[in-house]
């Protein structure tokens, strides 16, 4: 079932401070907080999002219609919020690969399939990603890629 838009400032909002709280545990073994700064702005937002790990690498997934990663494409420097630790990260975006953007996406619904209607996905009744519509998903899907920093 998807959430209507409207109600995730709600649940964004909510989000935010929970995992910001103590009782992060709840949710943040899949949902982080990704700190960017705006390329118009320069001010600092921060929004709730689903990350998968794959060694070191932090990913997460959104839309080509979301507003936020273009942010990454001019300050890479992010902050994820992640099991209650700040990891400061040099950010990717990976979009120009649908070859690439496909198989990672595959594999996150494979995952999370709940998470398949956002990426206008379809199931089989293995709960497995249609490959048609990840054909067709690969072309509209951002993957963000974050790598954490040697501060030292």
């Amino acid at each position: 079932m998807r959430i209507p838009e409207p109600l995730f400032v709600i649940i964004n909002r909510a989000m935010r401070l929970l995992l910001r709280s103590p009782l992060h545990p709840l949710v943040s073994r899949s949902l982080m907080l990704i700190s960017f700064k705006g390329r118009v702005t320069g001010r600092t937002y921060t929004t709730p999002v689903r990350y998968v790990r794959d060694g070191e690498k932090i990913r997460c997934y959104t839309s080509r219609d979301a507003r936020w990663w273009p942010n990454l494409k001019h300050e890479p420097t992010v902050v994820l919020r992640i099991r209650g630790r700040d990891v400061r990260c040099s950010a990717s975006v990976i979009d120009d690969d649908p070859a690439t953007v496909r198989t990672l996406l595959a594999s996150y619904l494979a995952e999370f399939p709940g998470d398949a209607v956002y990426h206008d996905v379809g199931l089989g009744k293995d709960r497995s990603p249609l490959p048609e519509h990840l054909d067709r998903a690969a072309s509209h899907s951002i993957i963000v890629e974050a790598t954490p920093l040697s501060d030292g």
